[in-house]
């Protein structure tokens, strides 16, 4: 799949900009751009770039034993994406601050920009959520954008969705999220040795655990249950993720849309900065309640 890169023809009112994790193809003509991620491999060098026919290999080199590292791209980095687009402003979206330096180099970007320009642009978004709940929040703020929502409706409607959406899903290990400091090291090594999949939820930007289960069928139907449980009997946005599992994500969709009301459910491979911490194996799923103002989440 090739990257979009056509400039639209006048500046259009809003454009987003988010970086690889979002799994989002950049298409600059609908006012997307896409910071590439970097990921070292053992001395390899993988680009996340949202091209999601890459992300095979890379969960690949996982399952033999590579060992990932991530690095936050460098206001330079986001600089350029900023400069890709042709808006009048620019809606920036990362996750947390406290988990990553993007937020912080995002930020100095839109300076940089601004002191260059006279005039401010871009706004950094803290969307307090990461993998398919960024994800999902990054699709509903391209749809805005696409459609050619202005800047101040892009941003209320990101504050909106960044209240709402929640993050359910279920690791095949700890092993990877312990590298990252994310969980004891020690509760790591005796869940795999009991060989125990988490299943665990992330809202507001907190972690926490939903159940333990033994199977990937367990799994499966913890995640249904809470869906069943905790989301609001209104029509759902929902983005069912995973991380080299397709089948179990295949099957995950299928239970939730007979659970919840589902106005649109789409299954997505995990980006690969976000299974460098999950690790292979891993799925879930983000929801969001459907607005009148979404125009993507019908179909």
């Amino acid at each position: 799949m090739e990257t979009m890169t056509t400039r639209s023809a006048t500046p259009r009112p809003c454009a987003l900009a988010v970086d690889g994790s979002a799994a989002l193809l950049e298409d600059l003509q609908s006012g997307l751009a896409v910071v590439p991620l970097r990921i070292m491999l053992d001395g390899d060098e993988f680009l996340d770039d949202g091209r999601s026919d890459a992300y095979a290999s890379f969960y690949e080199r996982l399952r033999r034993g590579a060992n990932p590292t991530t690095s936050t791209p460098a206001p330079g980095e986001y600089l350029e994406a900023f400069k890709r687009l042709d808006a009048d402003e620019i809606v920036c979206l990362t996750i947390p601050a406290r988990w990553s330096g993007m937020h912080r180099a995002a930020s100095v970007a839109a300076a940089m920009l601004a002191e260059e320009e006279g005039r401010t642009r871009v706004s950094v978004v803290e969307t307090d959520t990461a993998i398919g709940g960024l994800a999902l929040v990054a699709r509903v703020a391209a749809g805005l954008c696409a459609a050619g929502a202005d800047g101040s409706q892009v941003r209320a409607r990101v504050a909106e969705a960044c209240a709402e959406v929640r993050l359910f899903g279920s690791l095949a290990t700890l092993t990877y999220v312990a590298r990252s400091g994310r969980v004891n090291s020690l509760l790591a090594g005796i869940s795999n040795s009991l060989h125990v999949r988490p299943v665990f939820t992330l809202r507001g930007g907190e972690p926490g655990r939903v159940a333990l289960t033994r199977t990937v069928s367990g799994a499966i139907d913890a995640l249904d249950r809470v869906a069943g449980e905790q989301l609001d009997h209104v029509p759902q946005w929902l983005l069912v993720f995973h991380a080299d599992a397709p089948g179990e994500a295949g099957e995950l969709a299928g239970r939730l849309t007979s659970t919840v009301i589902a106005a649109r459910c789409e299954v997505v491979p995990l980006s690969p900065i976000g299974g460098a911490y999950t690790g292979p194996g891993a799925f879930g799923f983000a929801a969001l309640p459907r607005r009148p103002a979404d125009p993507s989440a019908s179909g």
